[in-house]
């Protein structure tokens, strides 16, 4: 029987992107990679269908360099609910089934200014991928409904008995616009990108337009330095306006957002402050 998965991927393929040329077990994405149906069903166990959609000649033939026999994956749903007027910022992590369910909202505030309560939610994930000498993580936030402040959000990684090997830090941000999608590529040489001997961050200037939909994905190749390693990954949403420098003043400890970044705190207000996700190795 044909993988009910692949066809759904064939299926939001055809309806978002055009052209895009589709075949009996293969489907070319917007870059005219031609993934099979086995390729997919590997992918798939750690790259989000977005990804898949987007991904260049580059990417694919590094997604084919991994092993995909024995890939770990953690995901948590988180609900937010931000009063700009009470500087008030709630998360709670909630069930894929109340994730599904939710109906994320931005509602006019009386006599504040024109500001807005909004309540959004987020799918968060982190996937492990073991070799020989290093081993792949990705880590990968995929808004239900886009947030109404779009500065500097940071996503990466930081390791515990884990190195990074350099030159292997790379993220993008994907959007879809005018029924397109589009992408922004980064790199360890971006000065978007700030780097650590255990773990990175990439600092993500959302994008602003009229878009309808939202995800940003950060990888890298690491290898352990000691025993019980451990790899953590987060993702904070800027919910007031940012410069990239603040963006950046963070450091990597336990103690930190998500268990990753340790901003000033002068600078911790400015982030929600989502929790994070870890894996042991």
């Amino acid at each position: 029987m044909k993988n009910l998965k692949f066809i759904f991927f064939t299926l939001i393929s055809v309806m978002v992107i055009s052209p895009i040329h589709t075949f009996a077990k293969t489907i070319e994405n917007i870059n005219g990679i031609e993934i099979t149906e086995e390729e997919y069903n590997n992918f798939s166990k750690m790259y989000s269908d977005e990804y898949l959609i987007t991904m260049d000649e580059a990417k694919y033939e590094r997604l084919k360099t991994y092993d995909y026999s024995n890939v770990e994956t953690k995901t948590i749903y988180v609900e937010t609910k931000y009063n700009p007027s009470l500087n008030l910022l709630t998360d709670k992590v909630i069930t894929k089934e109340e994730y599904e369910n939710l109906k994320p909202s931005i509602m006019p505030m009386l006599n504040s200014g024109g500001k807005q309560m909004e309540t959004t939610a987020k799918k968060f994930t982190l996937s492990l991928a073991g070799g020989s000498t290093w081993n792949h993580v990705v880590t990968t936030a995929t808004w239900k409904t886009l947030p109404t402040t779009r500065s500097y959000d940071v996503i990466g990684f930081r390791g515990f008995n884990f190195s990074v090997r350099n030159g292997s830090q790379i993220g993008q941000q994907i959007y879809i616009e005018n029924g397109q999608y589009k992408y922004i590529d980064y790199d360890v040489d971006s000065n978007n990108t700030k780097s650590f001997d255990n773990g990175f961050g990439i600092s993500m200037n959302i994008v602003n337009n009229t878009i309808t939909f939202l995800q940003t994905t950060a990888e890298c190749e690491i290898k352990t330095t000691g025993v019980n390693p451990a790899i953590h990954s987060a993702y904070e949403h800027a919910i007031k306006d940012v410069t990239l420098a603040q963006s950046q003043s963070y450091t990597l400890g336990a103690s930190g957002m998500g268990g990753v970044y340790v901003f000033p705190s002068n600078i911790v207000p400015y982030y929600d402050a989502m929790d994070g996700l870890y894996l042991q190795y």
